[in-house]
């Protein structure tokens, strides 16, 4: 369903009218301004406006009028009852219709039902005109597999970026440590201390 929209202003609340409506949040494509001229009818039929619409335009239109028509269709849901809404703010010329908005009822075309995919199940190509890879839409519809590389070329090692030595080796130890190496020489004191008992009695080691 597409609703067309009709409002008749003077020059400059027309152009009042169409500002409010792209402040609204209104797509500029859906609305239209035809100003008064030996084109104005042409132009109203153009934009689908009803014929009794176009006469009683017609009749009222003079020098410095001009008509706002917008076409809301069913996408974006709303859009027809906020441009009434905005609209319904700005004062227009009564040209004495019962009402100035018409809905228009889309009839699907059906003609070519069930063949969509016979012959050619790549409905997204376009074999006529060759766009950038064959496609409609300027871009391949498949995106190409990219090979997979590794964040450091050539098996560097990142560690050497902040250390100049692998963080990983292959040599391997059954002993957290090798050889006769004592931990505690690295406090440079004793560990073992003695405790001396009484002279009576023989001093253990601890």
């Amino acid at each position: 369903m597409t609703t067309i929209i009709t409002r008749l202003y003077s020059d400059d609340a027309a152009a009042a009218a169409v500002a409010a409506l792209a402040s609204g949040g209104l797509d500029a494509e859906m609305v239209r301004v035809i100003p008064a001229g030996e084109g104005a009818a042409a132009a109203m039929k153009s934009a689908r406006v009803a014929d009794t619409s176009v006469a009683a335009y017609g009749k009222a239109m003079q020098a410095g009028h001009s008509l706002v028509v917008v076409e809301a269709g069913f996408n974006p849901v709303g859009a027809a009852r906020k441009a009434m809404k905005i609209l319904a703010k700005h004062p227009s010329v009564d040209v004495s219709l019962a009402s100035e908005d018409d809905y228009i009822e889309e009839i699907a075309d059906v003609s070519n039902r069930g063949t969509l995919m016979a012959g050619n199940p790549l409905v997204m190509s376009n074999n006529f005109a060759r766009p950038p890879h064959g496609h409609i839409l300027g871009s391949n519809p498949i995106s190409p597999s990219r090979p997979r590389t590794s964040a450091i070329a050539g098996g560097a090692y990142m560690s050497k970026a902040f250390w100049p030595m692998k963080l990983v080796t292959s040599k391997t130890t059954n002993s957290a440590m090798s050889g006769t190496w004592l931990l505690s020489s690295l406090f440079g004191l004793p560990t073992i201390i003695q405790s001396w008992a009484p002279r009576d009695q023989v001093p253990t080691k601890i």
